[in-house]
């Protein structure tokens, strides 16, 4: 990982940390190669303490400039309190129908941050995502990171 990677990670923590409606957020980086394996799985855990607030679920994805890629097939699977899954296939979009990227980019590097669940009520307890690609091929290329943000809506 570059000193680019590290300062930038550093700031987006700085700039999440101040925002009050933040309830979890973690990113994942050990993409060896910028190589996302199929076998990779990434988990985030968070716990929900308040459940007369609405809450939104986004998906973090931190890639290389000029992706290669119009859209990126994931499954993602949220685990309740309960035990219950919700499985979601999710087609994340990287740019748009004319070519232009979606995410935010500074040098080479991008960031998209996403919702995939938004302005639901969850209950009390600890929450498990997983997010896993569902791309053709042993690795998903140019893959800086993965991450979940979860967010009160009021």
């Amino acid at each position: 990982m570059t000193i680019k990677h590290f300062i930038f990670l550093g700031l987006l923590s700085f700039v999440t940390s101040c925002d009050k409606t933040s309830v979890y957020s973690k990113m994942e980086t050990d993409f060896e190669s910028n190589r996302w394996t199929s076998d990779n799985t990434k988990t985030f855990d968070f716990a929900i303490e308040d459940d007369t607030k609405t809450y939104t679920l986004n998906l973090k994805f931190s890639h290389v400039y000029d992706y290669q890629y119009a859209s990126v097939p994931l499954k993602i699977t949220l685990t309740g309190p309960d035990g219950k899954e919700e499985q979601m296939d999710y087609e994340l979009k990287i740019k748009d129908a004319a070519g232009k990227q979606l995410a935010e980019c500074g040098g080479d590097v991008c960031d998209l941050i996403v919702p995939f669940k938004e302005n639901v009520k969850l209950s009390k307890g600890t929450y498990k995502v997983t997010f896993a690609h569902a791309f053709q091929g042993p690795y998903l290329p140019n893959v800086l990171g993965v991450g979940l943000d979860v967010k009160t809506v009021n």
